[in-house]
């Protein structure tokens, strides 16, 4: 992935397994390095976090449905990547912090939902026979481009999860503004040079 756009983390709330609520944030980085431009959707965890994106599918699936709503309406979700970072621990001073980072590549459209709401779509119905032999009712077919944000839900899986190694990691960090801090400054009072020298003792 090459340089692009920046865009700030922003805030966002999410159900865990009992449905408590948790904190987490994301960002959408544009991606111009290839022929179709895509949008990055980066899921971040900070160190503390009672459920993180990666422990279960619920919080991670009501996030991505949110962001591709508000933010990502209408936009191909052929063009759109899903990454999550999660903090193994609290970060050194000065330093980026340690994640575990996967692109999550399995993104699947809920087919039930984006007929009900009346998307483009060519349903055949299968006769007895085939519904006898197959045990499938019906073949739903839809054009790619009329899959996009918020025309239906979708839901994810982590089977085909690809782990990002070190330098991706700070790359995509880099690319939605996520740095190490700088390191903290000395005091003034430290700074100052002892200008004595023995010759005043003497």
């Amino acid at each position: 992935m090459n340089k692009a756009e920046k865009n700030p983390m922003q805030q966002v709330f999410y159900p865990a397994h009992a449905g408590e609520p948790c904190v987490g944030e994301y960002a959408i980085a544009i991606d111009n390095s290839d022929m179709f431009v895509r949008a990055d959707i980066v899921l971040v965890n900070r160190h503390g976090n009672s459920a993180s994106f990666l422990n279960g599918n619920l919080g991670r699936d009501a996030v991505l449905n949110r962001v591709l709503r508000n933010d990502l309406a209408g936009i191909r979700l052929q063009w759109i990547r899903l990454f999550v970072l999660v903090e193994k621990g609290a970060p050194a001073p000065g330093q980026l912090p340690d994640f575990v980072a996967l692109e999550i590549k399995d993104i699947a459209l809920d087919t039930d939902d984006y007929i009900a709401r009346g998307n483009p779509c060519t349903v055949r119905r299968w006769n007895f026979l085939s519904r006898l032999l197959t045990g499938v009712s019906q073949q739903i077919s839809y054009w790619s481009g009329h899959v996009v944000g918020g025309c239906a839900r979708v839901s994810t899986s982590l089977e085909n999860a690809r782990h990002l190694d070190r330098t991706e990691i700070e790359t995509l960090c880099a690319r939605i503004g996520l740095c190490a801090p700088p390191p903290a400054k000395a005091s003034p009072l430290l700074a100052i040079p002892n200008t004595w020298s023995s010759s005043s003792y003497h």
